[in-house]
């Protein structure tokens, strides 16, 4: 098993898994299909890229497949193409409490413009 899977379960094991995320994971371990869901999607919203972001965050170099994310899902392009922003946006808000109104519009916006 490649370490890479090896993180993925790790991953999978300790934190949240939503479909987003998963389908993040799934492609940068060049699944056909979502090991979580039979498909793949993009965040709809905070709950979602947080989600996201923490993959990233244990697992660096899921960033490394980001072009073929984007590729093979790409309803996610507009948030790989944003992510600095997004999860910049993110962080801040979670610094001032629970709730994430600009980075929800933010992916709205992005989302409306696919």
């Amino acid at each position: 098993m490649s370490d890479l899977a090896m993180k993925v379960l790790e991953w999978q094991a300790k934190g949240k898994v939503g479909i987003s995320s998963a389908t993040m994971a799934s492609i940068a371990l060049g699944m056909e299909k979502n090991f979580y869901h039979c498909y793949f999607s993009e965040p709809s919203d905070p709950s979602d890229l947080l989600r996201c972001m923490k993959l990233v965050d244990f697992i660096p170099e899921v960033k490394d497949s980001f072009r073929e994310i984007s590729e093979r899902c790409p309803q996610f392009r507009p948030i790989i193409d944003n992510w600095e922003l997004l999860t910049s946006t993110l962080k801040r808000e979670m610094a001032q409490g629970s709730k994430a109104p600009e980075t929800y519009s933010l992916m709205k916006k992005l989302r409306s413009i696919q």
